[in-house]
C-alpha cells in the first residue's frame, strides 16, 4: 500500500474514531491497565441505541460484517474499520451505524497502517471471543443469534492466524478466570482482539455487558454488582503493539433518568 493510500485510511478511521476520543467512554484510558498500549474500542451502534440480535444473516449485523471484513487480503486496520462500519450499516439495513473510541488520536494515527491480512510473519496474536446467550435464568430474551455469533467470529479470527479461546455463558468465577489468563497470554503477544456479545446497556456514559444470571429490574441498585463493565473487559488486554475491543451488544438505557 503506498503511503498516499495509508494516508487516505488514516482520515476515514480518524474521522470514524473522532466522535468519541477523549470522553468517558469504555474506550477512554483505563487506570487499572499495567502494560500494554490502551485499547482501541469498537461499537455495533451508537451512543443509546440498540443491536440486532438477528440480521439477515442470521447473527448480528456487525459480527457478520467482523467476518466478512476479515476475508479480504493485503487489509490494514483502517481499511478494516471502514469496512466494518460500512457493511454493519448495509447489512443491518441501516438500524446499526457502528462507533468507535480511543485514547489519543495518536493512537489511531498510529494503528491505521497496522497490518491485519494477511498476518506478518512472527507476529504473535490471541484473542478472546466471550459471549453471552442464556437469559433463562434473568427476565430477559435469550439471544440464541449471540451463540451462532462466537462460532463465526471465533472462526475468522482463527483464519487470520490468531490463537483463540471462546468463552459461552460462564458464571462469574469462570469469567474472571478467563480474563486473567488471557491477560497473562496477551502480555507475550503483540496483538490482542476482544469480541464480546449479550445484553448490554450504557448508562451515564458507562457500558455494561449483562450476564444472564442478572436480575434485571428497572434500576441500578445492583447495576455495579451483577454486571460486567466494558472497560473491565478491555483493561485485560495487554498486548505490546495493539489492544482492539469490539463490543456487539446494545448501548440503550432502559433504565431512564431515575
Amino acid at each position: 500500500m503506498s503511503f498516499d493510500d495509508n494516508k487516505r485510511w488514516a482520515v476515514l478511521f480518524l474521522a470514524f474514531s473522532l466522535p468519541w476520543m477523549g470522553t468517558a467512554q469504555a474506550g477512554a484510558t483505563d487506570a487499572s491497565r499495567t502494560g500494554g498500549p490502551d485499547a482501541i474500542y469498537f461499537y455495533a451502534s451508537q451512543s443509546g441505541k440498540r443491536a440486532l440480535d438477528r440480521g439477515s444473516e442470521g447473527g448480528n449485523p456487525f459480527a457478520s460484517a467482523f467476518v466478512e471484513s476479515l476475508s479480504g487480503h493485503g487489509v490494514t486496520l483502517g481499511e478494516f474499520s471502514t469496512a466494518l462500519l460500512d457493511l454493519t450499516a448495509e447489512k443491518s439495513r441501516g438500524f446499526q451505524r457502528p462507533d468507535a473510541s480511543a485514547a489519543t488520536i495518536s493512537d489511531v494515527l498510529r494503528l491505521c497502517s497496522l497490518q491485519i491480512l494477511p498476518k506478518p510473519m512472527g507476529q504473535k496474536r490471541v484473542a478472546l471471543v466471550l459471549v453471552f446467550s442464556d437469559y433463562s435464568g434473568a427476565n430477559l430474551s435469550s439471544l440464541p443469534g449471540a451463540r451462532g455469533d462466537l462460532r463465526r467470529v471465533a472462526a475468522a479470527l482463527q483464519r487470520a492466524g490468531f490463537d483463540v479461546v471462546t468463552v459461552l455463558d460462564p458464571g462469574h468465577g469462570e469469567m474472571e478466570g478467563a480474563l486473567r489468563e488471557f491477560g497473562e497470554r496477551s502480555k507475550a503477544s503483540d496483538v490482542a482482539v476482544l469480541y464480546t456479545a449479550g445484553h448490554g446497556i450504557e448508562v451515564e456514559g458507562n457500558i455494561y455487558l449483562i450476564p444472564g444470571n442478572y436480575p434485571f429490574l428497572r434500576k441500578t441498585t445492583m447495576l455495579d454488582k451483577r454486571t460486567v463493565p466494558l472497560a473491565r473487559l478491555g483493561a485485560a488486554l495487554q498486548a505490546r503493539r495493539a489492544n482492539l475491543v469490539f463490543y456487539g451488544a446494545s448501548r440503550d438505557n432502559p433504565f431512564g433518568a431515575e
